[in-house]
């Protein structure tokens, strides 16, 4: 377990101070695998039989995908984290490690704002220069960085005709579905000893596995650090596939009725195939919706993030953080790498080191910056 996210804060200061980071210079030896398969690294490792034996059924169930066709950035935290000296977890839950990079930001001078809510990115002569909140205050700043998704920068925030990039972007993507999701605190002897953290439930067809609730994940947090719950007591977070769709058109009572009604259907299937008596077991229960993403998260649709419309194509065909308007920078989700939580904080490094070459703060070459950046958005319009 970590008991020390020291260099996490560390992360936060040195961005807010300027300082540019990028993942090759904290991670030399790695870096020129994360373009490659996963198959193609751990084929230099010398570990290509041990890759097919246990990761070729567990990639095609979660990723519809085998081991040439995932990319080894994706792959690198399994293998860094959950292989190599074990699994590591903080203690006091994941939470801890936004906290500790928002101190390390505050630490160094920067401000965040809470309940602050974007509406606009002005612009001016089709430059980015600032954002105007929900209560009209405005602030101005040499850049914008938005972490909402293209979808939401590019169809609320932004008020102009969609760049043609961004338009190649949805025509290549769609939007993942989103989730139904349950936080639930029960009495710890509904478990039975030795429980796992992590579990999957798809109870019959294999054609059920993406339909809206025909899967089931859950995860135990309390397994691994029981100071997050009072003594005797488990966390459940619960979650399944859902569209917004589904909860669309509701009264503010048949939406209450529905989530009740659906949670309920999840926990009796938990009860049938884990843990008999889960539903008298509970003290407290609460249940988000796809709108509850979308309102909260600011989430498009309450989406899980981008998936390609047809055969992917490799991670290069994903926008990267750049904008086709001056100024404006995207980070997250849907930009590469992707989905999750390791590819958005490192969709976060290259941002910082990407805006402190532009504003000076790092040495950078125009000719090969231009020539760069022409190859990637010739290469997105292959995908």
């Amino acid at each position: 377990m970590l008991d020390d996210l020291q260099f996490t804060k560390f992360v936060g200061a040195e961005v807010s101070r300027g300082t540019p980071l990028s993942f090759s210079a904290i991670f030399p030896e790695a870096s020129g695998m994360l373009n490659s398969s996963l198959l193609f690294a751990t084929e230099c490792w010398g570990y290509r039989s041990q890759v097919h034996k246990r990761s070729g059924a567990t990639l095609l169930h979660r990723c519809r995908v085998n081991a040439l066709q995932t990319p080894m950035i994706n792959a690198s935290m399994v293998l860094c984290d959950r292989h190599f000296g074990g699994i590591n977890y903080p203690v006091g839950g994941v939470g801890g490690i936004a906290i500790s990079l928002a101190d390390g930001l505050v630490e160094k001078g920067s401000e965040i704002r809470y309940k602050a809510n974007v509406t606009n990115v002005i612009l001016e002569n089709g430059k980015a220069v600032g954002v105007r909140l929900s209560n009209g205050k405005e602030f101005f700043a040499k850049t914008v960085i938005s972490n909402a998704t293209r979808w939401d920068t590019f169809g609320k925030l932004v008020k102009e005709e969609l760049p043609e990039e961004e338009k190649n972007f949805q025509k290549n993507y769609v939007k993942a579905p989103s989730f139904l999701s349950i936080h639930m605190g029960v009495k710890a002897s509904v478990l039975p000893a030795g429980t796992d953290c992590h579990h999957f439930i798809l109870e019959d067809n294999w054609n059920n596995l993406e339909k809206p609730y025909g899967s089931i994940f859950l995860s135990i947090p309390t397994v691994l650090d029981p100071s997050l719950a009072p003594e005797g007591h488990h966390i459940l977070h619960i979650f399944t596939t859902a569209g917004i769709e589904d909860w669309e058109g509701l009264s503010r009572k048949e939406y209450e009725e529905k989530k009740e009604v659906v949670a309920n259907e999840i926990i009796r299937r938990l009860e049938k195939k884990l843990f008999p008596g889960l539903q008298d077991s509970i003290v407290l229960k609460e249940v988000g919706s796809p709108k509850t993403h979308r309102r909260f998260l600011a989430r498009n649709d309450g989406t899980y993030g981008p998936m390609p419309r047809g055969k992917p194509k490799g991670l290069l065909a994903m926008p990267f953080n750049t904008t086709s308007i001056d100024g404006l920078y995207c980070v997250g989700d849907s930009c590469f790498p992707g989905q999750g939580v390791i590819a958005v904080a490192f969709s976060g490094i290259m941002c910082a080191h990407r805006v402190a070459a532009d504003i000076g703060l790092e040495q950078k070459s125009p000719v090969l910056d231009a020539g760069l950046l022409g190859l990637l958005r010739w290469l997105r319009t292959l995908a």
